[in-house]
């Protein structure tokens, strides 16, 4: 089994047991349906967060990428460098953004929302440093959490891709 099946697997039963596991069940449709209500919004604002996360990449928006950033976030990069904490890494995307030579790919391979409380999105990347450069392959996670009504990115993980 893959890691990541087994990462996915652990996660699953973590929050399986995180929202109570053998709690009565509910005894009406109507209910049911209300009790969803705050995960499928949490699903869509969040399916929102990833959206914007890309939109603000492409249009190398640095404002608008720092503000999806926790004030906890951390980021690895392929090369193995790090940053911690928002000043750190809002500071990189500033300068980053300040580039206008660079492209990038973001295409969505998978996504996982655990209720109201965390989130996951895998993408498949190429970074391209320069119109005159080779593409680079990355694989990148992102790891957001739910706080005060909105999604934060956490983790920023860049691994050498293409993602398989």
């Amino acid at each position: 089994m893959s890691r990541m099946r087994i990462a996915t697997l652990s996660t699953t039963v973590l929050a399986a047991f995180a929202v109570g596991v053998g709690a009565p069940a509910v005894t009406s449709a109507h209910d049911s349906a209300e009790q969803s209500r705050p995960f499928n919004h949490c699903q869509r604002s969040f399916a929102g967060a990833v959206e914007d996360y890309r939109q603000t990449t492409f249009d190398k928006d640095a404002d608008g990428f720092n503000d999806l950033l926790h004030d906890d976030v951390s980021a690895i990069f392929a090369d193995g460098s790090t940053l911690l904490g928002k000043e750190a890494t809002a500071g990189f995307i500033e300068s980053f953004f300040a580039d206008e030579e660079w492209t990038q790919t973001l295409d969505v391979v998978h996504t996982e929302v655990e209720g109201c409380r965390s989130g996951f999105v895998l993408f498949d990347s190429v970074y391209t440093p320069s119109p005159s450069s080779e593409g680079v392959p990355l694989a990148i996670g992102v790891t957001f959490t739910f706080e005060r009504g909105e999604w934060l990115v956490l983790h920023n993980q860049d691994s050498d891709g293409p993602v398989s």
